[in-house]
């Protein structure tokens, strides 16, 4: 429950080391860059000017935006078309990375593999064009097999054309209706899937009126290429054998790239992967500043990291680190690197889906991952259906697809487990093993109000949550006399006490007591703004019209009263979903009696535990993730910060 602590780094080094000092910090992935220029010109860029850092000084004079150097991208490109060319698959590694980055040696073994591959990759792919239009060809002359006249001697008819198509069924009706009105003479000649196969002739002089014709009723023209003039069985023959000729040059070709990518596949993607470190140094120096000799990097840092960070930057000689409090920086707000433990590291996402703390805020995170457990627990206690989740958490997790989907399963699924054997609830049936705390259907009365006061100490809770992290803020006027600050917890526990006496038919709190306490609370919610004010020596005590803030301050009290109750209210829904559970399988169980047979009972109740599992399960989460939202973190949790990104090679 806790946020890394942030130093500001300012790194100064010969600019001889800044593509390596780069590479090292980009592997270590400890260090979230800002602008250099940015703290050199709000005078942050500071250190001490002794005799070995003078020049350093002297070239802060000549400070410029860091130059990028764009010559990588035409080789970033060749190397990606190179994988397609080899079918290389994606391997992100850092082993080799972390040797020194030597771009020309990278640039010249790319270019000459590149080079070796081209030529029988080009090939490849040309004799797999032709290939493709061999067979469109074959299919073609396939088509037309049945006319034993060369080809040429239709071309070299001196007043006539010809065409090959096809026509559906129904156009061959329109066909056969207006054949006495069209000047040609059509054949047929064949037949194929998409329809019947025509030869098609007529004088040359209506060739015009004749595409018109044929456009009309659909006609489906049969490429045949110029080159092409011996009968369709010759041709046939010949398309055939090119054919054969073909598969066996791509064959060839096939297994010279297979050699090629087997001799060359891991070092293509050492290569590359130093390419993609180069665009990331380049990227990184956006952030940078530089002078005729050195270059000035800044960053935030969580301070456990500095010694990582030092053991980098020690091996180059020369260089100037120094560090700064958060206080000491002007204009940059730390940004928030999360520290949690492993049994609450899923629930960051869910957190994070809401907002990212900001640097001052208590991080919610272990809050939020123990009620929401007891509160998806709580809702859906079954030991069987909770084992279900169970594994298909563990089984996700260990699949490496979606490992924090498998982690949040794996947590529900035992929290449901635990209040499933509270509940003595096995997918469903709750005959199979004793309820160890009570049977929700048995006891509705305690469920509902349990529920109700599970969610006042959820709701007490997140006050003093909410309290802390105004008053980190140096904000007394919301801290202390806000509707979620110390004077709205007084209120809301006040009014409980109230309420919760008269339930109970016990005096907790005298009334008129009780009534001051109220009335004094809503006295100083409703001139929060001038006593605070007031206590911090702020004048006006008003930052707007007198009149304005007390109508609006009095509305402020109306909704805060109904919030309050709302919120509290709100909480019952928990009761009312683990009785939801409990009657949602009744009613399967229902339905499968009055099937009459074992199998269809069975099969009734299977599919009744999968509908419960799948949709409940669903709207169990939500409803969860609604009372932290909305009940609880609206009192405590802003969400408005920065979260930390580190530098890295992704």
């Amino acid at each position: 429950m806790a946020i890394e602590k942030m130093v500001m780094m300012n790194v100064i080094g010969d600019i001889s080391y800044v593509d390596n000092v780069l590479k090292d910090l980009i592997l270590l992935e400890e260090v979230d860059l800002i602008s250099a220029l940015s703290q050199i010109e709000e005078n942050s860029f500071v250190f001490n000017v002794q005799d070995k850092n003078l020049e350093k000084a002297i070239d802060l004079n000549y400070i410029s935006p860091f130059p990028k150097d764009r010559s990588y991208e035409e080789l970033l490109e060749k190397g990606k078309k190179l994988k397609q060319m080899l079918d290389i698959e994606d391997e992100k590694s850092t082993e080799k990375l972390k040797e020194k980055l030597d771009f020309p040696s990278i640039s010249l073994e790319l270019n000459n593999i590149y080079e070796e591959v081209k030529g029988p990759y080009e090939q490849l792919k040309l004799f797999k064009e032709e290939l493709v239009k061999a067979d469109k060809l074959y299919d073609n002359f396939s088509l037309l097999k049945n006319i034993n006249i060369p080809i040429e001697e239709l071309r070299d008819l001196s007043y006539f054309d010809f065409r090959f198509g096809i026509l559906s069924k129904e156009d061959q009706i329109k066909l056969k209706k207006n054949y006495n009105n069209i000047l040609a003479i059509v054949l047929h000649t064949g037949n194929s899937k998409e329809g019947e196969v025509y030869l098609v002739m007529y004088p040359s002089s209506l060739r015009e009126e004749l595409s018109r014709v044929l456009r009309s009723l659909n006609f489906k023209g049969i490429l045949i290429p110029e080159e092409y003039t011996k009968t369709p069985m010759e041709m046939l023959e010949f398309l055939e054998s090119k054919k054969v000729q073909l598969k066996d040059k791509i064959d060839i070709l096939g297994r010279t790239l297979l050699e090629l990518k087997n001799k060359y596949e891991v070092k293509v993607q050492e290569l590359i992967n130093g390419l993609c470190m180069k665009e990331r140094i380049e990227d990184c120096k956006e952030y940078m500043a530089s002078s005729k000799k050195f270059f000035y990097l800044s960053g935030w840092v969580s301070k456990k990291s500095i010694n990582k960070v030092e053991k980098v930057l020690n091996k180059y000689e020369g260089i100037l680190t120094m560090y700064k409090e958060k206080d000491e920086v002007i204009g940059f707000i730390p940004p928030t690197k999360l520290k949690n433990i492993k049994l609450f590291k899923p629930f960051e996402y869910l957190v994070k889906m809401y907002g990212i703390p900001s640097y001052n805020e208590i991080d919610p995170t272990s809050f939020f991952s123990i009620s929401y457990m007891f509160l998806f627990g709580a809702m859906f206690g079954d030991l069987g259906q909770g084992f279900v989740l169970l594994l298909g958490g563990i089984i996700l997790a260990k699949a490496k697809r979606n490992k924090i989907l498998g982690g949040l399963l794996l947590r529900l699924g035992l929290s449901s487990m635990i209040f499933g054997t509270l509940y003595g609830a096995v997918f469903g049936f709750e005959d199979i093993i004793p309820a160890l705390l009570m049977r929700p259907f048995e006891n509705i009365n305690k469920v509902l109000a349990g529920a109700v006061v599970i969610g006042i100490v959820l709701i007490l809770i997140s006050y003093i949550f909410g309290i802390v992290n105004k008053l980190k803020r140096k904000d007394i006027e919301e801290g202390i006399f806000g509707k979620d600050g110390l004077v709205g917890l007084l209120f809301y526990i006040c009014l409980l006490t109230l309420i919760g006496g008269k339930l109970l038919g016990k005096t907790i709190l005298p009334m008129e007591t009780g009534v001051v306490i109220i009335l004094l609370s809503i006295a100083l919610m409703i001139f929060k703004e001038p006593l605070s004010n007031l206590i911090m020596g702020k004048k006006p005590l008003y930052n707007e019209d007198i009149s304005g803030y007390y109508i609006e301050g009095v509305f402020s009290i109306i909704e805060t009263l109904l919030s309050m109750l709302s919120g509290t209210v709100s909480f019952i829904r928990v009761g009312a979903f683990a009785l939801t559970h409990v009657g949602l399988f009744i009613a399967f169980q229902t339905i499968g009696e009055l099937i009459g047979t074992t199998a269809g009972n069975i099969i009734v109740l299977i599919l009744g535990n999968i509908i419960i599992i799948g949709l409940e399960g669903l709207i169990v989460f939500i409803q969860g993730l609604r009372l932290q939202y909305y009940e609880l973190f609206s009192r405590y949790y802003k969400g408005e910060g920065k979260e930390f990104n580190p530098i890295n090679i992704k």
